[in-house]
């Protein structure tokens, strides 16, 4: 009886959570700004796995609007994906999870960045390879 109770509460619990969602096409800039905020950085480490704000701003050690503002721009940097879960209370729960497996950074032409991101799938563990994007061209 406890695998057919363990059953139904998981078809449960995956009726409460929507799919994992992130950014399409990253902005190179948002890309730089994320990975070169440390703060961002421990963020990131901690969400290798789905967790809350909560829960990452108790392991990165950061105030709940701290973490809330770096969770953010690395969603909007395209390197967390968010899900969306609807709890018993009827209140809903955001989870997080880091998609960077790699970012290289290179110096293109014309004093120009070119950032490659690649990033895991969502319900994936491939690796997939964006194009480069660039940041910058030409002098300042």
């Amino acid at each position: 009886m406890q695998t057919n109770e363990h059953a139904d509460q998981t078809e449960a619990d995956a009726r409460l959570r929507g799919p994992f969602e992130a950014v399409d096409e990253p902005d190179p800039a948002a890309v730089l700004d994320a990975l070169t905020d440390p703060l961002c950085r421990r963020v990131l480490g901690c969400a290798r796995e789905p967790v809350s704000a909560s829960e990452v701003a108790d392991a990165a050690d950061l105030s709940l609007s701290s973490t809330y503002r770096k969770l953010h721009a690395l969603s909007d940097a395209g390197l967390l994906e968010t899900q969306t879960e609807l709890r018993d209370d009827g209140y809903h729960t955001t989870r997080y999870r880091a998609t960077l497996e790699e970012a290289t950074i290179r110096l293109g032409e014309e004093d120009g960045i070119d950032v490659a991101v690649e990033r895991r799938e969502a319900d994936e563990q491939r690796q997939s390879s964006a194009a480069p994007s660039r940041l910058g061209s030409g002098p300042s």
